[in-house]
């Protein structure tokens, strides 16, 4: 058995959305990179500068417009969606 660094590599498998490999496999060729290389750089390149990136002190919803977000989300879910939301509700 060999034991080089890609038989040592963690493993994790990704389902892309529709289209994003293409997208991945472009960025790849461009950058002269595998297409793993490429999602390594990225996914390293935005962890390095994942706190920083978060917005600080400033909630994901204003306060105080909660309810207008939820029925705003509520609203633009199809309708088995918001029948199996308010199952849950009841």
């Amino acid at each position: 058995m060999t034991n080089n660094v890609t038989t040592r590599a963690e493993k994790f498998v990704v389902r892309f959305p529709n289209g994003m490999r293409t997208e991945v496999s472009e960025a790849a060729s461009h950058s002269h990179r595998s297409m793993n290389a490429e999602i390594i750089a990225r996914l390293e390149h935005s962890l390095s500068n994942w706190p920083q990136t978060l917005p600080h002190g400033e909630p994901a919803i204003p306060v105080g417009n909660e309810e207008a977000f939820l029925l705003e989300r509520f609203r633009q879910l199809p309708l088995a969606k918001q029948q199996a939301l308010l199952a849950l509700l009841d």
